[in-house]
């Protein structure tokens, strides 16, 4: 009897979780799709397609995976606006974080990853430690082509983005940032805000490389 008791109240507590769940990620899916409707952005219940766009950060620690309740729109700077996506990241068959991505308007010369002391280190093979960067550590594909990039304002933006945000990364024309699974609307629109300065950070960079490079 006792047995049947434990598996019937295990059963009641799985139940439970899984309702709750499904509750937490409806009311998620409802606030995403209001606040894109709001803003007049676009949004789509999932794209398998849109991830593959990418290869660094938790592209490569997990695979591309599939974009779940994306919304895709304009973030306004005084530069003009800048495209940019929203999204539950999946990675086999979970959810593993929001990724959040800003468009550059120039496409970079290589990939860089900022990481703060307490994310894992990559596991990719073609990224070197630079330097640090602010708060965050930086991690490249060319560290000659990257190191000019990495201005005082970039450490600036990338210390604003918060603590919350362990890794955010830049690979030809985008910024992105991996954000916790369940972050509020409120929460999203700033961080792409945030994103947009790293951005804007990035191109003031590279206007300032090219004269060298040129000369």
């Amino acid at each position: 009897m006792s047995v049947w008791f434990v598996i019937a109240l295990v059963a009641i507590v799985v139940g439970v979780g899984l309702l709750l769940f499904d509750r937490f990620r409806g009311g998620a899916t409802r606030d995403r799709r209001r606040w894109a409707s709001m803003r007049e952005w676009e949004y789509l219940e999932s794209d398998p397609v849109l991830p593959s766009r990418w290869r660094y950060g938790t592209i490569h620690q997990g695979g591309p995976g599939v974009a779940r309740n994306l919304v895709t729109g304009d973030v306004p700077t005084p530069d003009g606006p800048r495209k940019a996506y929203a999204f539950d990241h999946e990675q086999a068959g979970r959810i593993s974080s929001v990724l959040c991505a800003v468009q550059v308007h120039e496409s970079l010369p290589a990939a860089v990853e900022l990481r703060l002391p307490s994310a894992p280190l990559p596991d990719d093979a073609g990224l070197d430690l630079l330097e640090p960067v602010g708060e965050r550590y930086a991690f490249v594909s060319d560290a000659d082509a990257v190191r000019p990039l990495l201005t005082p304002r970039v450490a600036d933006a990338s210390d604003a983005v918060g603590e919350d945000v362990e890794l955010l990364w830049a690979e030809d024309a985008w910024v992105l940032a991996a954000a916790p699974v369940g972050i509020s609307a409120d929460r999203m629109q700033d961080l792409l805000a945030d994103l947009a300065e790293v951005a804007t950070a990035l191109e003031e960079g590279l206007h300032a490389r090219r004269p060298a490079i040129e000369s």
